[in-house]
């Protein structure tokens, strides 16, 4: 993407170049110089003449020229790391390594039947929304879904960590 960028921008400098060049006077070194005659004073009866029009109130408009406006591009948005199997507080440090900010980080848990307690640092994570590899704007929520056990994420009785909880069992 950055190529078209770069071509547009040398082609703009090369027509401002050429168009400077071609701006100026010319001489012809070729003609003799030759003096030209000074005009006579007028006679003092008559009150002088004002000089023409365009000697004194020409003004001078510049011309429109093309800007290269070079706006920053503002950055893309990062993209989500994979958090899968790493602790809630890795996964805080990699979120602010990749540009995403923690403030949006939503922790959940991974059971239905399971509460995610305020001390959660040491807890892993099982999924994340969005996805790894999608990016994150600044308005995304991120949301991962937390086991006290790695091997909890594996586990589910119809979205329950305890089969005796979930309510679809017959015993």
């Amino acid at each position: 993407m950055r190529t078209p960028h770069r071509l547009a921008l040398t082609a703009l400098v090369a027509v401002l170049a050429l168009a400077g060049c071609s701006g100026g006077a010319r001489t012809d070194d070729s003609a003799p110089a030759t003096a030209s005659p000074s005009p006579s004073p007028p006679p003092a009866s008559q009150p002088p003449s004002p000089p023409p029009p365009s000697a004194t109130t020409e003004t001078l408009t510049p011309t429109p020229t093309a800007t290269s406006s070079t706006t920053p591009t503002p950055p893309p948005d990062p993209v989500m790391p994979a958090l899968h199997s790493r602790t809630y507080e890795q996964a805080r440090a990699e979120l602010a390594r990749a540009g995403v900010s923690t403030a949006r980080l939503k922790p959940g848990a991974q059971h239905k039947d399971v509460t995610v307690p305020r001390d959660h640092d040491g807890w892993y994570i099982c999924d994340t929304s969005p996805r790894p590899g999608a990016p994150v704007t600044a308005a995304t929520t991120v949301t991962v879904r937390l086991a006290r056990d790695f091997s909890d994420c594996t586990t589910s009785f119809n979205g329950y960590l305890h089969q005796e909880n979930d309510p679809a069992r017959t015993p």
